[in-house]
């Protein structure tokens, strides 16, 4: 064989195995290549799962919520048709609509009275060991009484709901027990002796019982509370008894109310521009004009429905 064909063949291998080798070296860069990029991708993905994890995790509890507050809402509306399979339709019902805030009035079957209400908000309040929940019942229930031009009796709790929206104290005010009507304390009365007597003197009026009213006495004078209005001592909220003028409100029921038992009612209010939200303490609350219609139709013994 001639020396140069031999020579040709070395080399054509020697090419040969220098292009495997780039084949191999490019092969193994494009692997290091596509590993960097997996790794820069894991990287984004987990820089986008810790910044929109909070995000995410919210949405998914918020769309659970909803669901159980839909559910409930179904649970309830079925309640509701259980318990009024009995009520006949050729009598007059007052329904109550708390997802709406709207009332209606049915009567043969035929709706002749609807308007804007405003219905239990839900929140609640503990006090005493004990959680208040201000919703509106739901149920059914029935008119119990009518009255005009009612008075208002604040429960103990709307003192405690007021006190901790202006972070202040109560006080209880009891007959035979004076407080300072400037800082709310306890004072002794004057049955207690002539020296308590003379120091509660020295310390400025105090808040008494007389009768059915709360005055303020002075010593040698003394003062009657407006009626129907929040007493302040100091830093504190005063609770009057329950029978003196300074616990009955007017005005603030509007002017008439439909009683439906246990505490609640349909009434006026003097907020109506808050018609048609949930913002109540569990009453139905309607404007003048409507609660003057639904009084002259409203009869005890009438089914109301709440749902």
């Amino acid at each position: 064989m001639p020396r140069w064909v031999g020579f040709l063949g070395s080399w054509a291998l020697l090419v040969l195995g220098l292009g495997l080798a780039s084949f191999a070296v490019a092969g193994e860069w494009i692997n290091v290549r596509d590993l960097r990029r997996l790794d820069r991708l894991a990287v984004i993905d987990q820089m986008i799962a810790e910044r929109s994890g909070n995000k995410a995790g919210k949405l998914r509890q918020s769309a659970a919520q909803r669901a159980a507050e839909v559910n409930a809402l179904q649970s309830q509306v079925q309640t509701i048709e259980r318990q009024t399979d009995d009520v006949p339709d050729t009598g007059q019902t007052i329904i109550v609509s708390t997802a709406e805030n709207k009332l209606y009035v049915r009567n043969n079957g035929q709706t002749i009275f609807e308007a804007v209400c405003s219905t239990g908000k839900g929140t609640t309040l503990a006090i005493d060991g004990k959680t208040l929940i201000f919703d509106t019942p739901i149920g059914k229930l029935r008119v119990v009484g009518k009255d005009e031009n009612p008075q208002w009796v604040p429960p103990d709790w709307h003192y405690v709901e007021q006190a901790r929206k202006n972070a202040m104290r109560v006080v209880r005010l009891e007959p035979g027990s004076p407080v300072d009507a400037r800082t709310g304390d306890p004072v002794h009365s004057r049955d207690e002796g002539v020296w308590s007597w003379f120091s509660s003197r020295g310390s400025g009026p105090v808040l008494k019982v007389k009768g059915d009213t709360v005055v303020e006495d002075y010593g040698n004078s003394q003062r009657e509370l407006p009626p129907g209005q929040m007493i302040i001592a100091g830093d504190a909220i005063v609770i009057p008894p329950i029978n003196t003028k300074q616990r009955h409100f007017d005005k603030v029921l509007g002017r008439y109310r439909v009683n439906l038992g246990d505490g609640y009612a349909i009434h006026g209010t003097q907020e109506t521009d808050k018609l048609g939200q949930s913002v109540s303490h569990g009453c139905v609350r309607l404007g003048d004009q409507d609660i003057e219609k639904l009084y002259g139709m409203a009869q005890v013994g009438d089914s109301v429905v709440i749902y």
